[in-house]
């Protein structure tokens, strides 16, 4: 800490770029001085008032102690979310005892927790151990064994690399050719996983010592095989069948009492057409539905993680209107959206480029239940083109965010 104008000033630095135009201000507002290391250059884009820095393409557990002193870190945020970030999580893990035995904080996940959200083929194997709901799979260290594995469970499977980053290393695999050229160019140990049929999901939560908060689960929509959910209409809250609803709370629940998280985190999962849960994915960070997560509870997770940064215990997160994300193509602009609701745009910016990647970007609508039916009429009024979806499925969507709202979301913490 600085000493400026007779009061004690904390320095945070935050390590990666996601976002930083969000979390910055929330700890500038609590008087804390930032600096943010990141793979690129922010200084024209965060202002003169924040120092920058640069991260190493491989950071070691030295090289982070290093660049924490270099700065005079009194706390350390940890923001992952960009392609080579993922994969510092058990870097930050081991690192993190010693910086707390220097007096500084570092929320960061335990080692047990970093290595399964940073490595499909370890997230696999311990939910099988356990008994958490996955796909059926093969871990793969050979080309002979993709192949293999692929046959055997049947086609459609995704090949997934298990240190890949996200939106990398992940394959689709339709049919026997596709099945040989991918297992000639995938990185192993690899995961084949059976392709699941049915609805996908997403959920956030943010873990602290001792207690764990979710936001609303959120509807990704119909599994496809691009794997691609950010370029659906999405909707939270969403309402779960029961069976997968207890699947959900029980595997949460085994999930943070075993392996502590302690920071932000995500769960990806499917339920099928019969209605039982498929774990998809853990990420150690916030993540796509973050927007989502905000617009219909009014607690934004950054916000959230950026109070728990400093010890602070955060609400838990209440859904009070429908979060309705609109795929919106680049080139073109949403009309004013109905009175009574609100339109939140997230275009992109030179740290966080994801939401006008693939030529749309994403609005988030919030719709308060007595305004549904004017946003169903006004969804058809919207220029041909605006959309990269069809009303019909916006409406669709909405309309499953509404029964979501009206029924309740039950999972609160833990």
């Amino acid at each position: 800490m600085e000493l400026c104008g007779g009061v004690w000033m904390m320095r945070v630095v935050v390590l990666g770029e996601f976002r930083a135009d969000r979390l910055v201000p929330l700890f500038e507002q609590r008087g804390a001085d930032v600096a943010v290391l990141a793979f690129v250059g922010l200084e024209a884009f965060l202002g003169p008032g924040v120092e920058c820095g640069m991260l190493p393409t491989e950071l070691s557990e030295c090289a982070l102690l290093r660049l924490l002193d270099a700065y005079g870190a009194d706390v350390a945020v940890p923001n992952l979310g960009c392609p080579g970030q993922e994969q510092f999580l058990p870097v930050y893990a081991r690192a993190a005892p010693r910086v707390r035995a220097a007096g500084r904080r570092m929320p960061v996940h335990s080692e047990g927790f970093a290595t399964l959200a940073s490595d499909k083929v370890v997230l696999h194997r311990v939910a099988q151990e356990r008994g958490w709901p996955v796909p059926r799979g093969v871990v793969c260290v050979t080309a002979r064994e993709v192949r293999e594995a692929g046959r055997g469970l049947g086609l459609p499977v995704l090949v997934k690399e298990a240190r890949s980053e996200f939106h990398a290393g992940r394959h689709y695999v339709r049919d026997g050719d596709h099945l040989g050229r991918v297992s000639g160019e995938v990185t192993c140990p690899v995961l084949v996983q059976q392709a699941v049929e049915g609805d996908e999901y997403a959920i956030e939560f943010l873990s602290g010592s001792p207690h764990t908060v979710a936001w609303p689960v959120a509807s990704l929509g119909r599994l496809d095989s691009a794997c691609a959910p950010g370029t659906r209409v999405r909707v939270a809250p969403a309402a779960l069948p029961t069976r997968a609803q207890a699947e959900l709370t029980a595997t949460v629940a085994d999930m943070v009492k075993t392996f502590r998280p302690w920071g932000p985190w995500q769960m990806d999962f499917a339920v099928t057409d019969d209605g039982r849960l498929q774990l998809i994915e853990v990420n150690g960070r916030l993540g796509g539905v973050s927007n989502m997560s905000w617009a219909s509870t009014g607690l934004d997770p950054h916000a959230a993680h950026a109070e728990a940064a400093f010890g602070r215990r955060p609400p838990s997160p209440q859904a009070g209107r429908v979060a309705l994300e609109l795929p919106v193509r680049n080139d073109m602009v949403l009309p004013p959206a109905p009175s009574g609701t609100e339109l939140m745009c997230f275009p992109g910016n030179p740290a966080n480029r994801g939401p006008c990647i693939g030529g749309f970007q994403r609005a988030v609508l919030g719709v308060p239940t007595d305004r549904a039916g004017v946003v169903r009429e006004w969804l058809p009024t919207l220029p041909p083109g605006v959309l990269l979806n069809s009303p019909d499925e916006a409406a669709a969507q909405l309309s499953r965010g509404v029964l979501a709202l009206r029924q309740g979301t039950p999972l609160v913490g833990w």
